[in-house]
């Protein structure tokens, strides 16, 4: 009895835990809680595709990384997105990674994370800056 008490309990708990509610979105339309995803994933500082396509470029003075793995999420509404940059941890000391922001998200093409301020994509490189990011959006 004990057993199947501590399985009901884990069974009614569970689902209350992994809970997703989006108050708004981009476009103004909310979807059904069944629908709503989080997806989360990092873009390596020296992650390249298709012609360096993937790769931090240069654009009126600020870097930009075009985040091309979002569009694996599924999302079929446009996406919440936030990003920052982080690089490791070298032998107790924190290398530094500008502020950024991101730009032109949509549900199935990604977005670009540019910085807030003029970094050479030297120094993007040589601190490892990868592009760690979160987006909430509905899958359904």
């Amino acid at each position: 009895m004990k057993l199947l008490s501590c399985l009901l309990t884990v069974m009614l708990t569970v689902p209350a835990l992994s809970e997703l509610k989006i108050v708004s979105t981009p476009d103004g339309e909310t979807r059904p809680p069944p629908c709503a995803l989080t997806c989360s994933g990092v873009s390596k500082h020296n992650q390249t595709f298709i012609f360096n396509s993937l790769s931090w470029k240069k654009y009126h003075r600020r870097a930009f990384k075009y985040i091309l793995n979002a569009t694996d999420c599924g999302f079929v509404t446009t996406p919440t997105v936030i990003a920052t940059l982080s690089g490791p941890t070298i032998g107790g000391e924190v290398t530094r990674c500008p502020s950024v922001h991101v730009w032109g998200n949509h549900a199935t093409r990604g977005f670009y994370v540019f910085t807030v301020e003029d970094t050479p994509i030297e120094q993007l490189n040589a601190n490892e800056c990868d592009v760690h990011w979160i987006a909430t959006g509905y899958h359904c």
